[in-house]
């Protein structure tokens, strides 16, 4: 098949899969695989990491076979190879012309880079060294803003310019942001990067202007490759201080250089700051940090705790992550709790230390009551007088089968677990299988009043 005839499948392809493709994070993943060949039912691409390969395998691939399918009116698979590029020739963005009209997708995450050129002369850049992708925890809340802050480390300035990140405090901005610092140094180490907040700005303008300085704070600012500037909600609102922002704006961004900006809110509900800096960063790229769901609570948890070689057990790590909702840093905060309160009594971590640790943190009354997947095994297994390895096997007798759905069926209604993890908790099944078993349990509850009793007393026991 031609080239041209390749390019055309690949563009109808992409064309499908954005009408029934959710966000943006997908079209990244797609900017970074390069279609090679299409002959007879394999289309072959190209991608320059593994890391990009498993993502595209592992979320994607299904729905891509399908598309291009439907387009060439035949079963079709999709081959991806690793090939990296040499050297000298390495590009992010190879195909992208001078000047494109729509910017390119960044490419997808890669682990720490080596220095790769001689570093600028000393500069304090005042970036947090313990702040790095790879330790940052994603997830579905925060994974578009995580995909394109590595876009952006990847070819700062090429694209995404200026960077505008948000959310309530303690959901990972700084994490990202000093990432984003970070990450740049190391590839590119003779870029200058600084990163500050704009209450720093500001204290550092106003130094300036009572010590007749201003040139020097000019040069600071307007003399490097990349500016993080933190919580831009707190620039003041002084004429003479949002002016001076907004030069060093002007001057920065007509230079081609990088800005990356976080705030607690989009930049259209910025009332403090003049619309003409919330109209440049409008321009950019805004991106929501949403609050992490309870699977990247869990996570996060679990990160910690095998940083600190602590045993953590999953009932504890799901206490937690079930009551602590608000902001990574209360986790932290309750995480630290638990893990000081096991030192202080020389006492391994268990529920019953949990509890004790956390009874004075502000998480209500279902500090008492959180329910787990393995919970509600046992109590059904129990009940139903089969084992909990049966719960989890693949028989499919009823005597064991509407034991498991009902499982299933509680799992998703107490826990915060998705549907693919209620899956791995039974025996590895799939999420469809799982949505088939809640879906068939609520229709005989609303039919069978036996039923219905039979669950309200499973619940009511799994609370007490």
């Amino acid at each position: 098949m031609t080239t041209k005839n390749l390019a055309q499948v690949w563009a109808e392809m992409l064309a499908a899969l954005s009408a029934s493709m959710e966000g943006r994070s997908w079209k990244i993943w797609m900017d970074a695989a390069h279609p090679r060949t299409l002959e007879g039912n394999t289309l072959s691409l190209d991608v320059s990491n593994q890391f990009t390969k498993d993502t595209l395998q592992g979320k994607y691939l299904p729905m891509m076979e399908e598309s291009l399918s439907q387009i060439c009116g035949q079963p079709m698979e999709i081959q991806i190879d690793v090939v990296e590029p040499p050297k000298e020739e390495q590009n992010l963005f190879p195909d992208t012309p001078a000047q494109p009209e729509e910017p390119p997708a960044p490419a997808a995450y890669q682990p720490e880079p080596q220095p790769a050129a001689k570093p600028a002369q000393e500069f304090d850049s005042h970036l947090s060294p313990k702040y790095t992708f790879d330790n940052f925890i994603r997830g579905k809340s925060n994974e578009e803003a995580f995909n394109f802050s590595m876009g952006v480390a990847n070819a700062p300035a090429k694209s995404y310019n200026p960077l505008f990140l948000y959310s309530d405090p303690g959901l990972g901005k700084t994490h990202l942001m000093n990432a984003i610092g970070n990450y740049i140094h190391k590839k590119f180490p003779q870029m200058k990067i600084l990163y500050t907040s704009s209450e720093t700005f500001t204290n550092e303008l106003i130094g300036a202007i009572q010590h007749n300085t201003n040139e020097a704070f000019r040069n600071k600012y307007r003399n490097i490759d990349v500016l993080l500037i933190d919580d831009i909600q707190f620039l003041r609102k002084k004429e003479s201080t949002q002016e001076e922002f907004f030069h060093t704006f002007e001057a920065l961004k007509q230079a081609d250089k990088q800005i990356i900006i976080s705030s607690d809110r989009p930049p259209k509900e910025l009332d403090t700051l003049e619309e003409r800096l919330t109209s440049r960063f409008m321009q950019g790229l805004i991106i929501e940090i949403n609050h992490p769901d309870f699977e990247t609570r869990s996570a996060i948890l679990r990160s910690m705790a095998e940083k600190d070689h602590l045993e953590f057990p999953l009932e504890v790590i799901q206490l937690i992550a079930t009551n602590v909702k608000t902001n990574i840093r209360e986790l932290e905060g309750a995480y630290t709790k638990v893990h000081a309160f096991a030192n202080l009594n020389h006492q391994p971590v268990t529920m019953e230390l949990a509890r004790k640790a956390l009874k004075d943190l502000d998480m209500g009354s279902t500090v008492d009551k959180v329910i787990t997947v393995e919970a509600i095994q046992e109590l059904v297994a129990a009940r139903y007088k089969i084992r909990v390895e049966d719960l989890k096997a693949k028989k499919r007798t009823r005597s064991i089968a509407y034991p498991r759905q009902i499982a299933m069926y509680l799992t998703r209604e107490l826990t915060d677990l998705s549907l693919p993890r209620i899956g791995e908790c039974f025996g590895g099944r799939d999420h469809t299988t799982v949505l088939h078993a809640c879906d068939k349990i609520a229709d005989d509850k609303a039919k069978n009043d036996n039923l219905e009793r039979q669950l309200a007393k499973l619940v009511e026991d799994l609370k007490k």
